[in-house]
């Protein structure tokens, strides 16, 4: 069944809704703040350690806990009797 153009129209307006605010916010990573570099930083050396070390923690980490289950509790039950 074909979609009404009032449907059309607000599933557009859903789409741009969703893109425009990450298109405008990351332009502000870009900023150069005044020195002509992205996030600030004259020195590549810098930016690649900035992106590179969270980069390799997220690796770390996922290798070890990406495939642990949501529905296993991380505490443990709670012992409600006191004992």
């Amino acid at each position: 069944m074909a979609m009404q153009m009032p449907e059309v129209k607000k599933t557009i307006a859903a789409a741009v809704a969703g893109f425009m605010p990450a298109i405008l916010s990351s332009t502000a990573a870009v900023a150069t703040e005044g020195t002509n570099e992205w996030f600030g930083v004259d020195d590549g050396r810098l930016l690649a350690v900035l992106f590179f070390v969270p980069l390799s923690v997220l690796t770390i980490w996922l290798g070890q806990y990406g495939d642990a289950s949501e529905e296993d509790d991380f505490f443990g039950e709670i012992d409600y009797t006191g004992n």
